[in-house]
């Protein structure tokens, strides 16, 4: 009986662990942006047991903590700048005056 009351209490024992350690250690806040887990979104709440993450389409996911502590996320609040990579294509008879003044527009 105690090994299947230790069964069943893993995974509860494991979010509550993986809770304790995404409050101790902070990876992430209410209000950034996040994807993990598979999913992308905004942290809604955290809790003892799951973390809540808001889609963009108004979904609320809800994630154990244990499935967070544990697997990568890729948190991309945690830098005021981000680094955003454009590809331009420019022929070879356009001006490249026009083609940097139309750079620096944007």
């Amino acid at each position: 009986a105690g090994l299947a009351v230790g069964l069943a209490l893993q995974g509860t024992l494991q979010n509550f662990a993986g809770g304790v350690i995404i409050l101790l250690l902070k990876p992430f806040k209410v209000g950034d942006w996040v994807d993990a887990a598979g999913y992308a979104g905004t942290i809604h709440a955290i809790q003892i047991f799951n973390t809540y993450l808001k889609t963009p389409d108004n979904k609320t996911i809800i994630i154990p903590n244990g499935q967070l502590a544990n697997s990568a996320m890729t948190n991309y609040s945690s830098e005021p700048k981000r680094r955003v990579d454009w590809t331009f294509g420019v022929g070879y008879g356009d001006s490249t005056e026009k083609t940097r003044e139309t750079l620096m527009e944007l």
